[in-house]
């Protein structure tokens, strides 16, 4: 199984949250404690990881939360990182929010969006409308300032909301740059190996909001922990021996125990994230 050349990070600003989205592990399921990560380690992080490219501003919890946020995009663009890129719920789009997303270096913004206005209200419990009209803002304020910012939106399918992909992305098509579906996750048997601990496009390893670095954005509770980013140099933690045994143990079929009913829901309108093409 190949190796990618690891590129990628995933950083997680904060695991706290102002909704209590049905779907979400941070709203049932996530029991580490939650915090905020300093600017002090993520700068650690930065300089221990000169050949970075591609940088996530977000895993579970809310990015916007984090005060140090728009510091950070702005060390990690100095740095020489190419590629910015915050998922958003969205709720915190005010005036003010508006004009710093647009004067940073961002590359990518996209909002976790849901389905219609009532699916988005029954599972993230807020509304829609407000949401949409400040997405609008932004846009325009982009388009006549910074046109190069991406622009895109996410949308959890599952089988209750299946039936609102089609009219979801006619719509969307016409607001954003982009329109992306992922599969909710489930538990069910993994039968097949996970592209995650090799790299499925290219190696990418996620920080912890307290340093502590995982594999997989997937492990909420962090069980496979490889290392901690306040002591170690997270890049080198993609070739030592924490990650290579889940390598074998996946290529093996001896999941642990994160992995062993790690699924994603079937859905004809979109492809699984955490599987191979050829697999799913």
């Amino acid at each position: 199984m190949e190796i990618k050349n690891l590129t990628s990070l995933i950083i997680e600003p904060t695991n706290t949250c102002n909704l209590r989205c049905t779907f979400c592990f941070v709203t049932e399921g996530m029991d580490r404690e939650e915090g905020f990560m300093s600017f002090g380690l993520f700068k650690k992080i930065i300089d221990d990881a000169p050949g970075l490219e591609h940088l996530c501003m977000h895993n579970w919890g809310e990015p916007l939360l984090n005060k140090d946020i728009f510091r950070m995009f702005d060390y990690a663009a100095q740095s020489g990182v190419k590629h910015i890129v915050m998922n958003t719920n969205g709720t915190l789009l005010t005036d003010k929010m508006i004009d710093r997303i647009v004067s940073s270096p961002l590359s990518v913004i996209r909002f976790s969006i849901d389905g219609s206005a009532e699916t988005f209200k029954k599972i993230r419990g807020v509304d829609l409308d407000k949401i949409e009209k400040n997405i609008l803002k932004l846009k325009n304020k982009k388009d006549a300032l910074r046109p190069e910012l991406g622009m895109g939106v996410v949308f959890t399918v599952e089988e209750e909301t299946k039936e609102d992909v089609d009219a979801y992305v006619a719509h969307w098509e016409t607001v954003v740059d982009h329109v992306r579906m992922q599969p909710k996750l489930i538990q069910s048997p993994r039968q097949e190996v996970c592209p995650e601990p090799f790299g499925k496009d290219y190696g990418k390893l996620v920080v912890l909001w307290d340093g502590t670095v995982i594999p997989c954005c997937v492990d909420y509770n962090a069980t496979l922990a490889l290392g901690n980013a306040w002591t170690d140099k997270v890049m080198d933690l993609w070739q030592e021996a924490a990650i290579e045994q889940l390598r074998q143990q996946h290529l093996t079929g001896d999941f642990p125990g994160v992995c062993v009913n790690c699924n994603e829901c079937e859905t004809e309108k979109t492809t699984k994230r955490f599987f191979y093409a050829t697999q799913t």
